[in-house]
């Protein structure tokens, strides 16, 4: 119990149940009984709407802190940081949510290679590359494309990462290193999603954590980077 409190960011079982009883307060007053796989109702009004769905992003993205472990964190970090190429593996809009990253890192001159067909992943992960690293992003670990990558990479030799909602899945059996993502929204086949709110916004506050551990390790030279390109662009 000690443990999973430290976790979460409290010192001490006493300081957890102090922390949850406040936030549940605050939810209470304010009436924000979120649902993250239908968030908002046709009842609710424009208001309600906007204020669930903030309450529903900030829920996300505390989930997000508390389930990253601070030495995987490091060691992601130094991996990305290390490669020559990062490329980013995975199905539909969770792929798409790293183009953001991809334009982040290439401020700082890190290359980020982003294909969202399938045979163009397929070839990348059988390429036997130099220094490559991956990141392989799966919502329930167990997408049949994402694990061929994943076992492709492997068989490579390529250092790997999977992004998943649990602990406990085909795709971290086939990874080096492992972060998770806010797993609010139902897993049922038999509820239909208004959207994919709270996945969405702990991919890109991951993808953000990585980006600024790379950044960081090298933050004078970066922001150079930064400084120096602002230059030439203002010169065209």
């Amino acid at each position: 119990v000690v443990r999973l409190c430290q976790k979460v960011g409290c010192k001490s079982y006493s300081e957890f149940k102090v922390n949850f009883i406040t936030e549940w307060q605050k939810r209470e007053k304010a009436m924000l009984y979120v649902d993250a796989s239908i968030p908002f109702k046709s009842t609710d009004g424009p208001h309600d709407v906007l204020k669930q769905l903030t309450e529903l992003e900030n829920i996300a993205v505390r989930q997000t802190h508390s389930l990253l472990n601070l030495d995987t964190y490091n060691r992601v970090v130094k991996m990305l940081n290390d490669a020559d190429c990062i490329d980013v593996y995975g199905f539909g809009g969770n792929v798409k949510l790293f183009y953001d990253f991809a334009y982040k890192m290439g401020s700082i001159h890190k290359k980020v290679n982003i294909n969202i067909d399938h045979q163009e992943q397929m070839l990348s992960a059988i390429t036997k590359y130099t220094n490559h690293c991956a990141i392989l992003v799966s919502y329930s670990g167990e997408t049949k494309n994402t694990l061929k990558y994943a076992e492709l990479l492997k068989k490579n030799g390529t250092p790997s990462i999977s992004i998943t909602s649990s602990e406990n899945n085909s795709l971290t059996a086939l990874t080096n290193e492992h972060l998770y993502i806010a797993s609010l929204e139902s897993k049922s086949y038999s509820i239909t999603k208004i959207g994919a709110f709270t996945s969405n916004i702990s991919i890109y506050t991951l993808a953000n954590y990585l980006y600024a551990g790379v950044f960081l390790l090298n933050y004078n030279e970066n922001y150079q980077h930064l400084l120096n390109d602002r230059i030439i662009f203002n010169d065209q």
